[in-house]
Parts: structure tokens; sequence; C-alpha cells
């Protein structure tokens, strides 16, 4: 039987400045990209921007936006979301998280661990491009996120599928 954390718990882990603005941009920027919705851009320029300030948030939303194509061109499915706002993660968001807090933390073992999950072997080399440049732009900017050590991934990622994930 899976083990379920209260809401709260994940709740202030996406209050944390740098882990929301990976996980809601990813969520906003790929809802765009799937939905071919302005919309949802906006909505991701909107957020690094209140964050960053103007300049800043359109740099890293610019690395936001490369990092998300980079996994989307090498993903054999689509990515599993929660929507905006919600205070829980998928097991696709897990990764996506852990692999730009590996590459901020130098964590080779958990990048590999966490992309092993999300992408193609043969699209490593520029997803890891991408992670690190989009996790080099956030730490530019202070956004460190905290990181999630292999072990972690690896569990949650082996964990047993459950029929309702929100």
């Amino acid at each position: 039987m899976a083990t379920r954390l209260p809401c709260g718990a994940t709740h202030r882990y996406l209050e944390r400045q740098p882990e929301k603005l990976v996980v809601e941009g990813l969520r906003r920027w790929m809802q765009g990209c799937e939905r071919g919705s302005a919309t949802c851009w906006d909505l991701a320029a909107s957020l690094y921007a209140e964050e960053l300030g103007s300049a800043e948030g359109r740099r890293v939303l610019g690395a936001l936006a490369h990092w998300v194509e980079a996994l989307r061109s090498w993903m054999d499915r689509p990515a599993g979301l929660s929507p905006s706002h919600c205070p829980r993660l998928c097991l696709d968001e897990c990764c996506a998280v852990s692999m730009i807090a590996a590459c901020q933390n130098h964590d080779e073992g958990s990048l590999l661990e966490a992309m092993e999950r999300l992408i193609l072997p043969e699209g490593h080399a520029e997803v890891v491009r991408a992670t690190r440049n989009f996790a080099e732009a956030l730490a530019d900017t202070g956004q460190i996120l905290i990181p999630v050590p292999q072990a972690v991934i690896h569990e949650i990622a082996t964990r047993p599928c459950r029929r309702l994930f929100h």
C-alpha cells in the first residue's frame, strides 16, 4: 500500500519560491504546448515576472521554455502533470523538479535516476544541457532548490501506482 503524505507536507514544499517556479512553470508551459494556448504561457510569464521581476523573469522563462521543449522532445509519452496550483506532485513532476535540484547540487546520481523515469536514453545529452541551463538561470537569481537524494527519487518512482493521484 502506498504511503500518503498529508496535503500540508507537500503544500509547504511548493510554497518555497524555487520549487514553485519550477513546478508551476513546468505545468503552465507544458499545458500551453499541449493545448496550443498562449493563455497558459502568459500565466507562466506572469508568475516569473511577479517572482523574479520583469527582466530576470523573462530570462529564466526562456530557459524554462527550452527545458520543457527538450523534455517533450525526448519523452515517449505525454507528461503526467497536476493542474496548476495543485498542492500535490505527480511522479513526472517529482522527477522533473529533482532533475533541476540535482543539477544545482551537482548530484549526477540523482539527475540520472530522475531522468531515467522521464527521458528516452538517446535524449539524455540534450535534456541534461537544457536542465543545467535552466538550473543555472534559476541559481543566478538566488533560486536554489532543496536537494532530493537519489534514494528518495528511486523510492518515489517505484511506488505502486494508485488509481487517483489528486
